[in-house]
């Protein structure tokens, strides 16, 4: 009897390691951890953008994009490690030839997370099978600031955007990954991406992962998160972005897969929005201080939800980010798939409330290939998510120019000065321009003569980050850029016991006819004052937006 279940134990080991053999390495979990492969690892990032063995670490101090940090080290100390992708360029992050299997991408990227795509396209596919904005792909759809800490198999977000991908990806002849920015200012990214060259079975199916966003929701219509899958595969993810654009309860809708011919009525059906997402009861919806709504965030292996808590009151409308793995449970499909949700909240006397709220999703699933061509993504306009109501002024979109440098540490782009968008109290949120002891100046060409009634700009004062009001502010206009005249001037003195995050609006409102450039000069504090707790040390200005009216 001894032999008996000795054999059959040492008959599971076999098995089990001749499976991971000729599975060549690409299901490396705990319980294969102790077997060898003949994958060969390899990884990119800036420091290596082709992932050659023996290429790392190779950038010069002429080309790498922290040359000036690494000016006293040289070659090989970190020369080269992140890069800069311009406004409307694509970047190509990675191009592998062969067969292989993408285990982990690591990024941490900046800017407007819904105007950063992602793109992953398999073999010698023309469209991709994966196209999400960044921070909806790593289940952080609310933007840079929002981000919730996700401790999930699927995807990792760790403080403050360290974003991670565990996905298992296969390709067999190609992978090529790219990232768009449509955002008016330079996106600056830092990332990694981890893979193994390796023989992929001829059952392995492909990963997808597509983007959804409506807002508002037409009444009484139910959301589509994907529809059009055509093949063979299972769906394995949903990532779900709900903004609730009226009080209340907003999680009652059900979701419903509709698969392999289902018309009117789908094959699975779930009772509710929060049930889904395997929570319960408005995840324990409650009133909080000043009346507010407040929630219990959770995140778990394959499911989480997260509120977005606005202490200050920033936005009108409640956001919560939702997420569901099918790892365990992946939903099978032969022919066809469609997944919808309903947006429901309930009336006063008992009733089911159809709601219109802002909802975006991905739908994540692998199947066989060719997939069916997405349809295009919404309009940059129908993308971003915006904190506060754009503004519209003479300045927008026009030419910028920046006398003194600012701060590479955080954007830094002319262009969000006049882009239309003003920033939160949040100084990473994209919409400010920060200076680290020197003092901004600012001249914005409206293009041709104007008649101007007013200039305002404004300014962050966060003491606890280092960020002060400046000493002064001017305003001045020229017709031909050479002779400036006096628009406005402001004067202010950083007094103990300032506390923020706030911002300080300065305008002048006057009437001045033939107006093409308009100036605007701060002085900078210098450094931080005896009272501070960083005393002697530089100081920091954060603009915003130049609003010419």
């Amino acid at each position: 009897m001894k032999s008996y279940f000795l054999s059959v134990i040492m008959g599971v080991s076999m098995s089990t390691a001749s499976l991971f053999s000729q599975s060549g390495g690409i299901n490396p979990n705990m319980g294969h951890l102790f077997l060898l492969s003949d994958a060969r690892t390899r990884s990119i990032s800036p420091e290596n953008f082709t992932g050659e063995k023996g290429m790392g670490a190779m950038a010069t101090l002429k080309e790498g994009s922290a040359a000036e940090a690494a000016r006293d080290l040289g070659r090989g100390w970190k020369v080269n490690p992140y890069i800069r992708i311009r406004p409307g360029e694509t970047f190509i992050l990675a191009e592998i030839e062969g067969s292989g299997m993408i285990h982990h991408v690591w990024m941490t990227p900046t800017g407007n997370y819904r105007l950063s795509i992602l793109r992953f396209y398999w073999d010698d596919e023309e469209t991709p099978s994966v196209e999400v904005p960044v921070g909806d792909f790593f289940a952080s759809g609310w933007g840079f600031g929002n981000e919730p800490q996700i401790n999930s198999l699927a995807v990792c977000v760790n403080p403050q955007n360290g974003f991670n991908c565990y996905w298992q990806m296969p390709f067999r002849k190609k992978c090529r990954i790219t990232m768009e920015n449509l955002d008016y200012q330079e996106l600056i990214l830092y990332y990694q991406i981890d893979y193994s060259l390796t023989d992929i079975p001829g059952n392995a199916a492909c990963f997808h992962a597509r983007f959804r966003r409506v807002n508002p929701l037409p009444l009484e219509e139910g959301y589509t998160i994907v529809d059009g899958i055509q093949g063979k595969g299972h769906y394995v993810g949903t990532y779900l972005a709900h903004g609730a654009n009226s009080p209340g309860w907003w999680g009652e809708g059900e979701i419903k897969f509709y698969m392999d011919g289902d018309n009117a009525f789908p094959t699975i059906c779930g009772t509710g929005e929060e049930d889904y997402f395997c929570g319960s009861y408005g995840y324990e919806m409650r009133r909080g201080k000043g009346g507010r709504d407040v929630y219990t965030s959770f995140s778990t292996p394959y499911t989480g939800f997260h509120h977005v808590e606005d202490p200050g009151l920033k936005y009108e409308q409640g956001r919560f980010g939702q997420y569901r793995w099918h790892i365990l449970d992946p939903i099978r499909f032969e022919h066809d798939l469609k997944v919808t949700i309903q947006s429901l909240g309930w009336m006063e006397e008992g009733k089911y409330l159809p709601l219109q709220d802002d909802l975006a999703s991905v739908a994540f699933w692998y199947q066989t290939e060719p997939h069916s061509p997405f349809p295009d993504l919404p309009s940059k306009e129908k993308l971003i998510i915006l904190n506060t109501e754009p503004v519209d002024h003479l300045a927008k979109g026009k030419e910028v120019q920046l006398l003194e440098k600012p701060s590479l540490k955080y954007n830094h782009s002319p262009s969000t000065l006049v882009n239309g968008i003003t920033g939160t109290t949040n100084f990473r949120d994209g919409h400010w321009i920060g200076f680290e002891g020197n003092s901004p100046e600012t001249v914005v060409d409206l293009g041709e003569l104007r008649n101007v009634s007013g200039i305002k700009t404004a300014f962050l004062s966060h003491p606890d980050s280092w960020i002060f009001l400046p000493k002064s502010v001017t305003f001045s206009v020229s017709a031909d850029g050479k002779a400036y005249r006096s628009f406005g001037r402001f004067f202010h003195r950083a007094r103990k016991g300032e506390s923020g995050p706030a911002i300080k609006v300065f305008e002048k409102k006057r009437k001045l006819k033939n107006v093409r450039f308009v100036k605007v000069a701060a002085q900078n504090i210098g450094i931080c004052p005896k009272w501070h707790k960083g005393a002697g040390g530089k100081a920091w200005i954060f603009i915003d937006e130049i609003i010419v009216q």
